[in-house]
Order: C-alpha cells, then sequence, then structure tokens
C-alpha cells in the first residue's frame, strides 16, 4: 500500500468526504483538480446516502484524476464509522504518489491557489503536520464505553429510538472507564487536516492497527481524536496550524458561510473554508483565490 515513492514536485491528494450536494461536489473537484493539475482525489461517498446508493458514484466517473472508493463505510455521526471511512481515503490514496494530503468535505471550498499552498507549505517545513490537536481535551470520548454511540440523536418523532439511546446512554455511564491509551495522552482537533505522506503513511498504519485491537470501538467523535493523537505522539515537533476556516453555531455545528462572510475568510490565513451551501448562496462558484 505504501510503496509508492514521493515525488519530487508537489503533488495534492484531495480526500474528500462527501453524502450530500452532487452538483456542488462536482463544482468542488472541478476547483480542486483543473486541467493541467498533477493532482488527484479519492472520494467516499456515505454509503446509506443516495449518492451512493442511487448512483455508486458514476455521476463522477466522467472527472479526471477522480477516484470513487468502492467498498465505503455507512457513515453515522460521532460514530467510529467517520474514522473508518477516513481510513478507506488514506489507504486509497497511498496506492498513488503524492507528497501531501488533504482531508475536506464535499461542502469546503479552497480559498487559495494552488501555488499558494505550495509556497506556504515550503515555508511551513518542518512545522507541515497542519492539524489541530489539543492535548487532554475532551478525552473521555476515547475512554469511556458508549454502548449508545451507534443511535446518538434518534428522531424525536421515533419514542422507541429515543427511549432505547437513553437506556444505553444511562447503562454506560455506570460502566468503568477503558485505559487503554496506545499513543499517549488524548488529543482534539477538527477532523479536518493537511499532512505529508510520511505522516500520512503513519497514521494509516496506526489506524489499521487500532481497528484490528477494537480501540475505537464504542467511542465518540474518534474522528476529532485519533489522527490528531497519532500525529501528536509521533510527529510532536512538527505540529503547525490548521489552514482552516469555519465558523462555529452556539451548538458547536458549522456555520453555513454567505456572501457577506467572505471578507472575513481572508484574514485567517487559511486554505479551505467550510460550510458553503450550493442551494442557499452559490456566490462561492464565482470567487477567485484570494492569493
Amino acid at each position: 500500500m505504501n510503496a509508492s515513492p514521493s515525488p519530487t514536485a508537489p503533488v495534492f491528494a484531495w480526500l474528500v468526504l462527501a453524502h450530500a450536494g452532487p452538483d456542488q461536489l462536482r463544482h468542488l473537484l472541478a476547483r480542486l483538480l483543473p486541467p493541467d493539475s498533477p493532482d488527484f482525489a479519492v472520494v467516499h461517498l456515505d454509503a446509506k446516502s443516495p449518492l451512493w446508493r442511487k448512483t455508486r458514484g458514476r455521476f463522477l466517473a466522467d472527472l479526471p484524476n477522480v477516484t470513487v472508493v468502492e467498498r465505503p463505510a455507512v457513515v453515522r455521526w460521532a460514530h467510529p464509522s467517520q474514522l473508518a471511512a477516513t481510513r478507506l481515503l488514506l489507504d486509497e490514496a497511498l496506492r498513488r504518489p503524492f507528497t501531501h494530503a488533504h482531508l475536506v468535505s464535499g461542502a469546503d471550498w479552497p480559498l487559495v491557489s494552488r501555488s499558494a499552498m505550495v509556497a506556504d507549505l515550503a515555508e511551513a517545513i518542518p512545522r507541515d503536520c497542519l492539524i489541530e490537536a489539543e492535548p487532554e481535551t475532551q478525552a473521555w470520548r476515547m475512554e469511556r464505553i458508549s454502548l449508545n454511540v451507534r443511535w446518538l440523536r434518534p428522531d424525536p418523532a421515533n419514542p422507541l429510538a429515543v427511549r432505547w439511546e437513553w437506556l444505553l446512554r444511562r447503562l454506560s455511564q455506570r460502566l468503568p472507564p477503558r485505559r487503554a491509551r496506545p499513543w499517549g495522552p488524548w488529543h482534539k482537533g477538527s477532523q479536518w487536516w493537511s499532512l505529508p505522506r510520511d505522516a500520512c503513511e503513519r497514521v494509516a498504519a496506526e489506524l489499521a492497527r487500532g481497528f484490528a485491537r477494537g480501540t475505537f470501538r464504542f467511542t465518540q467523535c474518534a474522528d476529532e481524536h485519533a489522527v490528531q493523537t497519532i500525529v501528536a505522539h509521533y510527529f510532536p515537533e512538527r505540529l503547525g496550524p490548521p489552514r482552516r476556516h469555519i465558523e462555529w453555531t452556539a451548538d458547536w455545528s458549522p456555520r453555513i458561510l454567505g456572501s457577506a462572510d467572505w471578507a472575513r475568510a481572508p484574514a485567517s490565513g487559511a486554505w479551505l473554508t467550510r460550510k458553503l451551501s450550493l442551494e442557499a448562496d452559490p456566490f462561492f462558484l464565482e470567487e477567485q483565490p484570494i492569493r
């Protein structure tokens, strides 16, 4: 899986998690992969979403340098399946040469040009693992056994599901926490990151071990802890700030940005921003890179 050498010139692997918005996803891939680009994209379509169930990804078949994961995961909110989907993207990307990988969602959009990203990366070395990783933050998510994790956010209109989730949550609170810390103290950060190839290889190998050992079973939001902790453990001196612009709502969900919000993005120094919606406001299709 990791036999491909790293090319001498920068090559980006775009790892895209998507579950909705086929038209917006196509626009994003076209923006990330212009005709003369040396880069490529790997796309994971949530197996329970219409994007996969109705098309098996055929709506992306005409786009060059785009690979769709053949056996995607059924992704649930805050469930280890989110991390499993990321692992599938990494494993597929590592079959090809690249220098850096960027994990993005189908609701992301680039703020800067590719040349600006390459220039920033040259200056970032050795702090080239661009990922948020705060130690000992919400470590309970990884250490508490959450039997209800598969049924989080049940449909309020389904009393049986609500009652089932409540019972499993109460039972979980009576269980002793797990003590395993295979990579030291748990770190927390945004799910979205940019990593060099050697870090991606290490992350892929450690995720394989973690899934084999059951490290992520009954954990919450492992996508915000596992990769972050692995990178912080193996590359602590190379940690750098993530280049993502996200504005959070009061309930800690990414706010959908509109044209009036675009002026704030350049000051963040970010490469990409989220969350954008083609249906809510398609303004971003006309926006040019800020540098």
